[in-house]
């Protein structure tokens, strides 16, 4: 039953706090995934490990990740996002701590894929939040937003970790990790509501504004997945093709950036750990950067598939660029300035793929986000173990940034197959 605001009066801005909530979510959910990454070496040598089988502990997150995507999208899409995202915060944050406490590589792996599966559906999940409270013309913004936390977490997670093992260990660090996440949990479940109409603190002004347009998507729990019209939507697969793109560059960043700066460059950990700060640090810039161009060309131009399929094409060719001109730098910090280029370009694309996936979803907004985003899942998968072999095979990590560079300009292709007007809801 819809709850009459109390401040009917006046403009509010709770939309806003449940952005809020987004950005620090997305901070927690890389706090965890990158701190593995600065940990691997003190991992592998404790538990014995070799540089294949961290690749493998790596890939079995997003192997599990790729499982789990589209049920818990769906889930949330028919329960709400309150039940559900309480459910992932709380479960990731459980498994985190648990990975402190592996004595193996067999108990390791499997800790790590129970991490993925209780992780997936998470950002599907927080992009239908953002659909929910955000009107179309406000989307991508809002969605460039909640991915710049993702960026801010990944950016300072290596300096965090990095600090952290030195003082207490990597078994303790993941455990006061956890317990982060743990506190975004009750806070969220205690203040966050799934209809903008049933929180207490929205005006009735404020949700005539979050309603304009697009009334479907506040509703919930209601009518059949439309498993048909998503399996044969033409954008809704090239999405899939499109997300696999940045997740192989990107996941290189989250897993063997600082194996990379210190085998094939010579830093230390402490320097390893600042400079892999940089590319997602220039993510936090470009996210919703993105979504302010995106924004800015629908309304300039009047044509939002033109102005969405703009940013991403441009993103991912220069992020190819970056990709390819670091396999070829000789000098640490160049390489990294390079990278860091690429993902800030990759990153321009995040903000107007979220909100094409809600505006193609709809009121499924959580499975379409969920399918699109398993792509990702499955590009970590490969590039995980893509990079240690192709470093084995040809001597150097630079060969991972090659592949990463024609793998971005197939991406940008695919945008031109991209029609976010094209909804798969009723």
């Amino acid at each position: 039953m819809a709850i009459v605001p109390a401040t009917s009066t006046q403009t509010t801005r709770v939309r806003y706090r449940v952005l809020l909530f987004c950005f620090f979510g997305s901070i927690v959910t890389y706090l965890d995934r990158v701190c593995i990454s600065v940990a691997a070496p003190a991992i592998s040598r404790d538990l014995g490990l070799t540089n294949m089988q961290m690749g493998y502990v790596f890939s079995v997150f997003a192997l599990s990740y790729a499982i789990f995507e589209i049920p818990a999208g769906w889930w949330g899409d028919r329960v709400g996002q309150r039940r559900v995202m309480t459910r992932i915060v709380a479960g990731w944050s459980a498994f985190t701590i648990l990975t402190g406490v592996s004595w193996n590589y067999v108990s390791l792996l499997t800790t790590r894929f129970a991490f993925g599966a209780a992780e997936a559906g998470a950002f599907p999940t927080m992009a239908r939040m953002l659909g929910r409270w955000f009107p179309q013309y406000e989307r991508a913004r809002a969605n460039g937003v909640m991915w710049m936390g993702a960026r801010v977490g990944g950016a300072i997670s290596p300096a965090i970790a990095v600090m952290l093992i030195a003082r207490v260990g990597w078994r303790a660090t993941f455990g006061i990790l956890g317990i982060v996440g743990l506190f975004w949990a009750v806070a969220f479940r205690v203040w966050y509501r799934d209809d903008p109409c049933e929180h207490p603190s929205v005006s009735a002004s404020e949700l005539a504004h979050i309603r304009a347009g697009r009334v479907e998507t506040n509703q919930a729990g209601h009518g059949r997945t439309p498993w048909r019209r998503m399996a044969s939507s033409k954008t809704l697969w090239a999405m899939f093709g499109m997300y696999f793109c940045p997740a192989y560059g990107f996941w290189f960043f989250v897993t063997w950036l600082p194996t990379f700066l210190i085998k094939d460059h010579g830093l230390d950990l402490h320097r390893s750990g600042f400079y892999a700060m940089l590319p997602l640090a220039f993510g936090t810039v470009s996210c919703p950067l993105g979504g302010l161009l995106a924004d800015w060309l629908a309304r300039r131009t009047g044509n939002l598939k033109w102005s969405r399929r703009a940013i991403g094409m441009g993103g991912f060719i220069l992020a190819a660029a970056g990709f390819g001109l670091a396999s070829i730098a000789r000098d640490p910090l160049a390489a990294v300035l390079l990278l860091a280029c690429a993902e800030g370009a990759s990153d321009l694309t995040l903000s107007v793929t979220w909100a094409t996936v809600v505006d193609v979803g709809g009121r499924f907004g959580g499975t379409t986000g969920a399918f699109v985003n398993m792509a990702s899942s499955f590009s970590a998968m490969i590039s995980s173990v893509a990079a240690p072999w192709l470093a084995e095979t040809f001597g150097s990590f630079n060969a991972m940034l090659a592949t990463a560079a024609a793998v971005y300009l197939t991406g940008a292709t695919l945008w031109l197959a991209i029609d976010p007007t094209r909804a798969v809801s009723d």
